[in-house]
Parts: structure tokens; C-alpha cells; sequence
């Protein structure tokens, strides 16, 4: 498995705050990490180039206003890497939010199975995935928006499933560092505070 994090190419300057977290929040982390900068649109076209270099292996995303803060939880994610096969498709490694109320036993310890007929049954919070599943779900000419919405309605059908984590892999704000083109005041102020 790999990390990627994704980066908007107007919100790169984030990149050494998330770095700077990330290292300091998971300093042995045993995967390569690779960046991926993306323009705002099409993002999925920036995505699909990258994730069509990668072989099957899964791999984890996530974006980089996603500032982690707490020490990442490496057992979870271990697990989670391990159950990211099969039928399979995604897990996710994150806070729970509002949706968190569709959540169903999987018969998996430590994990739930989200329904894929719920709002945002794939989302872009952190998670690992099965590359043919993320190709499911990803399609050319989206926005990162679109891409949550539309490609939620297109693994409507899957023969995959999606599952959660029951307690998070990693800690952060699920708003992240940027919202509708601004600074979120209080993650900035976390930063300033936590660094």
C-alpha cells in the first residue's frame, strides 16, 4: 500500500502544514508517501492520470487540508489495509460525521458497513482503496465535488461494499484547513497553537 495525498494546486502552500503534521503525527509511518498536485478543474482528470500509474495494490488518499492531529492509530490502519480486498471496496479511516447514522453491523469487529444507497456512500475523506472500485466511482471532467455526489450515485450498483472504521485511524477536523475557498480560522489557529 501507498499514501497519496492530493493537493490542489492553489492550496499547495499547504503542503508543508500538512507535512509537518503528518510527520509529526505518524513519524513511522511504513509507506511510501507520494503528492499528487491537481488543478481545480477537472480534478478528476488529474486523478485518474495518477491512479492509472499504480498497480493493484490499495492505497490510502487523502487531501492535504486534512491536518492530522493526534498520533495515527497504525494498528487500524493495518487492519484496514488488510480488509481493503475481496468484496471490499473502501474503508474509511476517519472521524464519523452525519452520516454516520446509516452505519450497519458488518459482522467485522471494529468496523461497519455504510450502506451505498446512503448520501455520499463514497466520499474524500480519508480512506483506503481498491483501485477498480476507485475507478468506479471516478470520472473525467469532474470537479473533487462532483466526483463525491455523482460518483456516490454510480457505485450505486457495485458489488463492492464500503466500511468505517469504528474508532478513527486519524484525528482532524472533517471541514479541513479550507472551506469554499477560505481558511477555516479555527484549524489555522489549531496549527498555530499545536505546532
Amino acid at each position: 500500500m501507498r499514501i497519496v495525498v492530493f493537493a490542489y494546486d492553489k492550496y499547495d502552500w499547504l503542503t508543508p502544514i500538512f507535512m509537518h503534521f503528518y510527520k509529526k503525527n505518524w513519524p513511522d509511518n511504513p509507506y511510501r508517501t507520494d503528492h499528487v498536485i491537481t488543478g481545480e478543474f477537472p480534478w478528476a482528470d488529474h486523478a485518474l492520470n495518477y491512479i492509472n500509474t499504480l498497480g493493484d495494490e490499495p492505497f490510502l488518499l487523502i487531501l492535504n487540508d486534512y491536518i492530522i492531529e493526534k498520533p495515527v492509530d497504525i494498528a487500524i490502519v493495518r487492519r484496514a489495509e488488510k480488509l481493503c480486498m475481496g468484496d471490499v471496496g473502501c474503508v474509511r479511516l476517519v472521524p464519523h460525521d452525519k452520516e454516520a447514522v446509516y452505519l450497519v453491523s458488518a459482522g467485522i469487529d471494529g468496523f461497519k458497513e455504510y450502506p451505498l444507497n446512503k448520501p455520499y456512500a463514497v466520499s474524500l475523506q480519508t480512506s483506503i482503496w481498491q483501485k477498480k472500485f476507485f475507478l468506479e466511482f471516478l470520472r473525467k471532467g469532474e470537479s473533487i465535488w462532483q466526483t463525491e455526489t455523482e460518483g456516490s450515485k454510480r457505485v450505486l450498483n457495485s458489488k463492492k461494499r464500503v466500511m468505517w472504521s469504528d474508532v478513527p485511524a486519524m484525528q482532524y477536523s472533517t471541514q479541513g484547513y479550507m472551506k469554499k475557498g477560505k481558511v477555516v480560522k479555527s484549524v489555522e489557529q489549531w496549527t498555530k497553537e499545536n505546532w
